[in-house]
């Protein structure tokens, strides 16, 4: 069977990923939508602190980790939404991390909106900057933009799932 494809959905902290996960998974006809903070409980996996700064070293493991999850499903020919971190440019090169039929677009908002969301969810200051680093490097690396400040996220996950499918073979 032909590997299904893979539609990453990148945003930094604070765009809205968690926030538009049920409406994607509600909307999803037929797309396997998972999001790489799914495994996590408490910010760790198996006891190891994953969502955390101090956790960067162990970052690529994670990464590699969730590559083999989708590897496997798409690989039975099911078309994968990722809800994602933002990738390194190399990651989305050719020869990257990822193979085959692979999209990309971001889920953004003003840097006034998602500082008012990472404030509002208990984020340190500290985090601020990274996250707002983030989301100017991944303006410069994703054209396809979805934006969250005002969207209806029924509506929107309506539009991006469709969007999705639409590349779909």
């Amino acid at each position: 069977m032909d590997e299904g494809i893979l539609f990453l959905l990148a945003g930094a902290p604070g765009s809205g990923k968690s926030t538009l996960l049920p409406h994607l998974l509600k909307a999803a006809d037929g797309l396997v939508v998972m999001d790489m903070d799914e495994l996590l409980e408490d910010g760790g996996l198996i006891g190891v602190p994953i969502a955390t700064m101090d956790a960067a070293p162990v970052w690529p493991a994670y990464d590699r980790m969730w590559t083999r999850i989708v590897t496997m499903v798409r690989r039975a020919g099911h078309p994968v939404l990722l809800l994602c971190p933002v990738p390194d440019a190399d990651e989305l090169a050719p020869g990257g991390r990822w193979t085959g039929d692979v999209h990309c677009a971001l889920l953004d908002c003003t840097d006034a909106e998602r500082l008012r969301r990472l404030r509002a969810r208990g984020d340190r200051p500290d985090e601020f900057e990274d996250a707002m680093a983030d989301a100017a490097r991944a303006r410069a690396l994703i054209p396809t933009v979805f934006h969250t400040d005002d969207a209806d996220v029924t509506e929107l996950a309506t539009r991006i799932a469709g969007h999705v499918n639409k590349l779909r073979p």
